[in-house]
């Protein structure tokens, strides 16, 4: 691929090639301070992670990592193509690289998918509106404990434990949906949050409830309880999970999630620091209209 009168190669799902593969890595450490090796190791990395990247000689340069990812939204189920780990090398940047990568993105899935989206840092924000992308709001669901029902027994999960790293893995593929947006079979990309990624792990937040074979993504700050995500083979009720891993103290839950039926629910904006969702154009007033937020499980 000739960029600026310079060649470079263009590499795509290569991830099997160890030195092209330790090169990206050494990309990824450079540029956001984590890699992927230990995941790719682990064996959970699957086909729904595609690079797309640029090389000069054996070394990656630039980089757009494309998740396929399927959700059910709103009850209709989703095909949709996230957009991340956007990087190049700092002595190969404004030469167009990364917009030449976005383009064959973009080209390649037109088409091929029901939505392309991004999470993006605020000192990139000008760069995806050239692509038709614009920024949308997401939003939190927040439920006031008023009164500690009994819930069910819990326990805490150990990520060096063999059989409670497969339990996970089994419950997240089998996993049915429970909130507006759910995300659908991609039980790797769980693995990748749970274990085998440095810099932000879920690992210390995981528990199981038995009784509803459920795992939740729970955190304990002061009085409020932050229940990020909901992985259950069956439906269960969102209440009882709440009751069951409230403590004495919690009066306040964040959900990271819209459920299905919120009227019990304040909904609130909700904007994570240093990072924006755009969404194509002409599915802004999806996100409008109905006060939607990707779960943090299905964020890349």
């Amino acid at each position: 691929m000739k960029i600026n009168n310079k060649d470079y190669t263009f590499l795509i799902q290569y991830q099997h090639e160890g030195g092209l593969r330790e090169s990206f890595n050494s990309l990824t450490q450079k540029t956001y301070r984590f890699d992927f090796e230990k995941w790719y190791q682990s064996g959970y990395w699957d086909g729904n992670c595609i690079l797309y990247s640029l090389a000069e000689g054996d070394k990656v340069v630039s980089n757009i990592t494309v998740n396929v990812i399927r959700f059910t939204v709103l009850g209709v189920e989703k095909k949709f193509v996230q957009i991340g780990t956007v990087m190049t090398d700092p002595d190969y940047r404004k030469q167009g690289l990364s917009r030449a990568l976005m383009e064959k993105v973009m080209l390649d899935w037109e088409g091929q998918c029901d939505m392309i989206y991004l999470f993006a840092n605020d000192e990139v924000l000008d760069f995806y509106p050239k692509f038709g992308f614009v920024p949308v709001n997401e939003y939190q669901a927040v439920y006031q404990l008023k009164e500690l029902q009994k819930g069910l027994t819990f326990r805490s999960m150990d990520m060096d434990d063999t059989n409670d790293r497969d339990l996970l893995f089994h419950t997240a593929q089998k996993a049915v949906p429970l909130f507006k947006v759910s995300m659908r079979d991609n039980a790797g990309l769980v693995m990748f949050y749970a274990h085998y990624f440095d810099r932000f792990s879920i690992r210390d937040f995981l528990y199981y409830i038995a009784g509803l074979k459920a795992v939740v993504v729970a955190e304990y700050e002061g009085e409020t309880l932050i229940l990020h995500d909901i992985l259950a083979e069956e439906n269960v009720d969102i209440k009882t999970v709440i009751h069951t891993l409230a403590l004495e103290n919690t009066r306040e839950v964040l959900l990271g999630f819209i459920p299905e039926n919120s009227g019990d629910y304040e909904i609130r904006p909700y904007k994570e620091e240093d990072l924006t969702l755009f969404v194509p154009a002409d599915c802004r007033r999806l996100f409008e209209d109905h006060q939607l937020i990707f779960p943090l499980l299905s964020h890349t």
